[in-house]
């Protein structure tokens, strides 16, 4: 199998989000100048039509187009300022943070495709917090698993001046090689592998690991050893190489169907969900 690991995708025309796999990165430091108006719905679009693989989960991706509810809310503690964000709300049901992940990692794949910058960041607001300046569901009697809380926050808006919006043609990937994350697979599955392969992660754990099976793979989350303060973020970042997988997929005119299977955990790897190849 060939191993890529230094390989990069920088598009010369027409952008698409397997495109942006390879060309966004996070970014650290934004311009206080607001988005346009255009820009601002076409966001609005994008997180109005959100999906994910749990029909019984309730996450939402709430535009908060005047960051500085954001800042205020937080005490100005949050890591990274920006003209906006996205506050991501969500239930707490069967895999609700991989789901998390996988939904909103395309919404910022379309939006560097729109020249914006975005970045995921850690949420400390609490649900009566973020009452003050979003409306989340009514609390009437419901089971504890079925209300909506704060989860994550995605920055984004304009790079600073001197931030660059894209990663350069010649940038490599702080990423495992191929055989670190997959020892075998067919050819045919190399473009998704290798856009699985280049996710981003937090503190890039990249907490995943394959093992293939028949018309597919079965996907582990490894174990990490500050897991602690950061898990429920691991899980998200398990969810962002999923979508990375799909796309890769996508591009390649594979169709996949997502599956639970009765795979025993492996020493430090917890099974998380299958991917197959659907046959006709």
């Amino acid at each position: 199998n060939p191993d890529v690991s230094d390989f990069t995708y920088f598009p010369e025309s027409k952008t698409s989000s397997r495109d942006a796999i390879f060309y966004r990165k996070s970014i650290e430091f934004y311009s206080t100048k607001p988005i346009t108006e255009f820009l601002m719905e076409e966001v609005k679009k994008l997180c109005s039509n959100i999906t994910y693989l749990n029909s019984n989960l309730n996450i939402k991706a709430h535009v908060i187009d005047r960051g500085h509810l954001i800042n205020f809310s937080t005490h100005n503690k949050i890591q990274i300022k920006a003209p906006h964000y996205i506050l991501i709300t969500s239930n707490q049901g069967e895999n609700y943070l991989e789901n998390i992940g996988y939904a909103l990692q395309e919404v910022t794949l379309e939006m560097a495709c729109l020249g914006l910058g975005t970045t995921w960041l850690k949420c400390m607001l609490s649900r009566e917090e973020v009452e003050e300046f979003v409306n989340l569901d009514k609390i009437n009697g419901q089971d504890e698993s079925e209300i909506e809380y704060p989860q994550a926050i995605i920055a984004f808006g304009y790079p600073e001046e001197g931030e660059a919006l894209f990663r350069s043609s010649s940038a490599i990937h702080d990423r495992h090689k191929m055989k670190h994350i997959c020892k075998t697979y067919d050819e045919k599955w190399f473009n998704a592998l290798n856009a699985l392969r280049v996710a981003p992660s937090i503190s890039n754990c990249q907490p995943w690991t394959l093992e293939q099976r028949e018309n597919g793979f079965d996907i582990f989350e490894n174990e990490h050893k500050k897991k602690s303060d950061i898990e429920k973020y691991i899980k998200m970042s398990m969810g962002v190489a999923l979508k990375h997988f799909e796309i890769g997929c996508r591009y390649d005119n594979i169709e996949i169907e997502y599956r639970k299977f009765d795979v025993k955990n492996k020493r430090k790897k917890s099974y998380f969900i299958s991917v197959l190849e659907k046959t006709i």
